[in-house]
């Protein structure tokens, strides 16, 4: 009965360091992408130079335009028109 304990707390704490993993390494990519826009880091899209919430007001855009092109996910790319729409208004 310990082992299955043992067996079942490590592939716990494995997911949820996969997870985390996982989640850190997805997006400094964008930062790549966004440096043709202005980017230097995080702070580009978000409020904490680590990324996540609270999100600027690029970052609010984005994730507007994300809901209105019912995107699975951003794409920094779309920062070629932030600033466009609302000039159009």
């Amino acid at each position: 009965m310990k082992i299955i304990k043992l067996v079942a707390t490590v592939s716990f704490v494995a997911c949820i360091f996969a997870a985390l993993a996982a989640q850190s390494v997805a997006y400094p990519q964008f930062v790549e992408v966004a440096k043709k826009y202005g980017a230097k880091d995080c702070r580009f899209c978000h409020v904490k130079p680590d990324g996540g919430e609270p999100f600027s007001a690029r970052g609010r855009w984005l994730r507007k335009e994300k809901e209105r092109r019912k995107a699975d996910e951003v794409d920094p790319n779309w920062l070629a028109q932030y600033g466009k729409s609302a000039k159009k208004k």
